[in-house]
């Protein structure tokens, strides 16, 4: 009888403790969400990308001062000697020169060319990158076959010899152009930099040059010294992508060999020297400059050869071989590059 009597104390205090704990749920004071009764539904709330107030400054400058204007101090008697000078008046007071904006002023890129120098050193023996330039002289190779002066005299060339030389090239500074376009948020759009550029690395290849009357000689190329100004910009507009060329003719200096049957071959050499520098005018050097995507963003159009045919239902049912008409109403930021769907 007495473990009846606990069974029915025990059943009844929990009861008693579920009632209340129920209470408590109910009449609590709801919390509100983050940013006021204004939140989004469903408790959900939805943050954007923005810049750190430093940043923003930085981008867009300080800002000017809302409140009231600061009472000037009662000015203070000129010393005798400021009073004796010519030509000054007595009683005004020399502007002084505000300090130049925090984006205006010239940074330096120890940190960056420390990085760089280090990544250098670690990767340019590997199979990866020395893969990458070599494929890229060799479309070098194949515009400057293309060019009316060295047709005349090349039929081919072809690479015998590469090296990276020692070092990278050097950011001596770095400039922030200025205005920055920025959206509502307070990002940038699009940031462009001034960048002094200099190289004494040593780069050189050699190659075998394929003449027209069916002798090859032998080149040497080395770049002894690179100077001047880059422009690097990155921009979402009109799609995401990235460049770099030079703002004016840079200060370059080759060194060129060239031998025949034993013999050094001055005209050769001054055409390959001409070329190379027509080259950089032509495609490195503003306005000319190449969009860039890699290494930091995705190219999205893909060659035609890489489509792939898909099979498209509505409500499970395939649709059969037919056109389908489709009217493009807006498109931003985006390449487009082919807009009929044959089905």
């Amino acid at each position: 009888m007495p473990l009846l009597y606990v069974i029915l104390l025990s059943a009844l205090a929990g009861c008693c403790l579920t009632l209340l704990l129920q209470l408590l749920l109910l009449y609590r004071k709801k919390p509100e969400p983050p940013g006021g009764a204004g939140g989004a539904p469903g408790g959900i709330v939805y943050s954007r990308v923005a810049p750190e107030h430093g940043l923003r400054e930085y981008l867009q400058g300080p800002e000017p001062n809302a409140g009231p204007a600061a009472v000037e101090p009662a000015p203070s008697p000129a010393p005798a000697s400021a009073a004796a000078a010519p030509g000054a008046e007595p009683g005004t007071k020399q502007p002084a020169e505000p300090p130049p904006a925090p984006s205006s002023r010239e940074e330096t890129c120890h940190f960056l060319n420390a990085i760089f120098l280090f990544l250098f050193r670690e990767l340019r023996d590997t199979a990866l990158v020395r893969d990458w330039v070599i494929k890229k002289i060799k479309v070098e190779f194949e515009e400057l076959l293309q060019a009316k002066m060295t047709g005349k005299v090349l039929e081919g060339l072809s690479l015998r010899e590469v090296s990276l030389g020692d070092v990278l090239p050097v950011f001596k500074s770095v400039k922030l152009i200025r205005p920055v376009s920025c959206n509502e948020e307070g990002c940038p759009e699009e940031l462009g930099f001034e960048v002094d550029l200099e190289y004494n690395g040593g780069f050189h290849l050699a190659i075998d040059a394929d003449l027209v009357f069916g002798k090859s000689a032998y080149l040497f190329v080395k770049i002894s010294r690179v100077m001047g100004k880059l422009k690097l910009v990155f921009t979402r507009l009109p799609f995401t992508h990235w460049f770099f060329s030079f703002m004016d003719d840079p200060v370059i200096l080759f060194e060129v060999k060239s031998q025949f049957e034993g013999r050094p071959m001055p005209q050769l050499t001054s055409i390959i020297v001409n070329q190379f520098k027509k080259v950089i005018k032509r495609k490195h050097t503003l306005p000319n400059y190449k969009i860039r995507f890699k290494p930091f963003f995705p190219f999205q159009a893909l060659p035609a050869d890489e489509y792939e045919d898909r099979d498209l239902c509505i409500q499970d049912f395939l649709l059969t071989e037919g056109r389908l008409k489709v009217t493009l109403i807006e498109c931003t930021r985006t390449q487009i590059t082919q807009f009929d769907i044959v089905l």
